[in-house]
């Protein structure tokens, strides 16, 4: 049996770090990193507005390659909810 080349295998891009994602949002969103902690919800906890999480979804999008179906993007309630979709739409 002929073994394929490793060339020829695919490839799954690695999903980033959770700092790397916060430090990518606290940028965007010209906040400090420090004030995203998995649980802060972005709007009660971050102030963020719907214009910011259009801003987050399109982050997603630019940044990590994940496209974000509308459906899904209503449901980004806390920075965990942001983060966890990079594992997912690849």
């Amino acid at each position: 049996m002929e073994m394929p080349l490793l060339h020829s295998l695919p490839v799954e891009p690695a999903v980033p770090g959770y700092r790397e994602f916060c430090a990518a949002v606290a940028a965007r969103l010209n906040i400090d990193v420090a004030r995203l902690k998995p649980e802060s919800t972005w709007v009660a906890d971050l102030g963020a507005s719907s214009v910011d999480i259009v801003k987050i979804v399109m982050l997603i999008r630019q940044r990590f390659g994940v496209k974000v179906p509308t459906s899904q993007a209503g449901r980004i309630k806390t920075v965990q909810d942001a983060y966890l979709l990079l594992g997912q739409g690849r």
